[in-house]
């Protein structure tokens, strides 16, 4: 039996549909505490095991000093989207006009190993961080989901995967190999 990941510190959200982004992130910016903490449109994160796998690619990023975007919060888009191009990451996974769910998350720094293998990272990241994000979700009118990621198909639109078929890739699979688009492309 596979041993479950640890929750990656992503917390969804349901707002007003009808708010516009532009005010959104405005009142975002001005609340959180750091550009460690970002908005995700609702679907481009499949499961916590592919939010813990575009974490680790970041942190190698910003170890080796390769980011393409300036705040680490742009580069997990950027990686999430599967591109090289900061515009596109932003179109395909930057929150939407007209969409009721998104999602908040925060990007530790702590550890340079990864929960994918098991090795130096908290696995309280989720715990630690969830009195924060819950104050930043109200600061920006929203109110916090008992959710957590799932794969859809739906979600792999957003990102752009037009290759998958259903064939031998299962939905979170094929979330997972869209990431290593952002490194190639």
């Amino acid at each position: 039996m596979e041993e479950p990941f640890p929750w990656f510190p992503i917390w969804g959200y349901e707002h007003d549909p009808t708010e516009s982004v532009e005010e959104i992130l405005a009142k975002f910016i001005e609340t959180r505490p750091s550009d460690r903490w970002g908005l995700i449109r609702d679907g481009v994160i499949a499961s916590d095991r592919h939010a813990w796998a575009a974490w680790s690619m970041l942190r190698r990023l910003e170890f080796r000093g390769d980011c393409i975007a300036r705040n680490p919060d742009t580069e997990f888009l950027r990686i999430i989207s599967g591109t090289g191009q900061i515009a596109e990451a932003i179109k395909r996974s930057g929150l939407s006009g007209g969409e009721k769910k998104a999602w908040l998350f925060f990007l530790p720094v702590d550890g340079t190993g990864s929960p994918l293998s098991g090795e130096g990272v908290s696995t309280e990241f989720y715990n630690e961080h969830s009195d924060r994000a819950n104050h930043l979700i109200a600061s920006i009118g929203g109110e916090l989901l008992p959710n957590r990621p799932v794969p859809s198909r739906s979600g792999l639109h957003k990102i752009r995967m037009t290759e998958y078929d259903g064939g031998y890739l299962g939905l979170e699979e094929a979330f997972l190999l869209h990431l290593s688009n952002s490194i190639i492309n």
